[in-house]
């Protein structure tokens, strides 16, 4: 027999799962599948602290620990950025009651981007392998992926906090330009990560058939 809070987090789950599609489409309603509670936020954001623990042991393992820090440093600040960025817009524009809902929405879409990567790159696996070997495929996916996410963040924020569509642009380009500065000091400063270097190995290591 299953509990009652056991069917409980499985209705939430599909909650979840169904605004994050209904964003993803464009449609506005999806926004009131999410909770505007701590724990809602909590839960969204979860995953993504599960795979920075998993980092930590990872980056212990390393010969370079200092490299390997910092690259969980670096991560959970990215993490972080979005939450604390449009908590200060929303207190500023007067829709802080809006927040909680809107950063569990925001933070749940973030997947929708990765979901979207990796069917891609299956279906291209599967119909069409040689694409897989083809650098171009690989910068115009991630082009592509890029693109559709500024947008559904963009349009989460507009409709999660009932924004214009300027400022919406606004928030978004603060926490794009603060990801940069944050990827500049990472460069600049010891050990002198180069987070594109990350970003773009797939392309770099993947190599044409002959």
């Amino acid at each position: 027999m299953i509990s009652s809070s056991g069917s409980g987090k499985q209705g939430n789950g599909r909650r979840i799962l169904q605004g994050m599609l209904l964003l993803a489409s464009g449609r506005r309603e999806g926004i009131g599948c999410f909770q505007g509670t701590p724990d809602s936020f909590g839960a969204a954001l979860a995953p993504q602290l599960a795979l920075l623990l998993v980092g930590i042991f990872q980056a212990s393992m390393q010969a370079d620990k200092v490299l390997g820090f910092t690259k969980l440093l670096l991560s959970l600040c990215v993490v972080l950025l979005p939450a604390v960025i449009s908590h200060f817009y929303a207190h500023k524009w007067g829709r802080d009651a809006l927040w909680l809902r809107y950063i569990t929405a925001s933070t749940w879409c973030g997947w929708v981007v990765v979901l979207i990567s990796l069917v891609a790159t299956v279906l291209a696996g599967l119909l069409f392998p040689p694409l897989l070997h083809q650098p171009g495929f690989m910068a115009a996916l991630m082009v592509t992926v890029s693109v559709y996410e500024i947008w559904l963040q963009w349009y989460v924020a507009r409709v999660g906090l009932g924004l214009s569509r300027g400022r919406a642009v606004l928030m978004y380009v603060s926490v794009l330009a603060a990801t940069l500065v944050l990827y500049g000091l990472a460069a600049l400063l010891p050990p002198h990560y180069i987070v594109m270097q990350d970003l773009l190995q797939p392309m770099i290591s993947i190599k044409p058939s002959h």
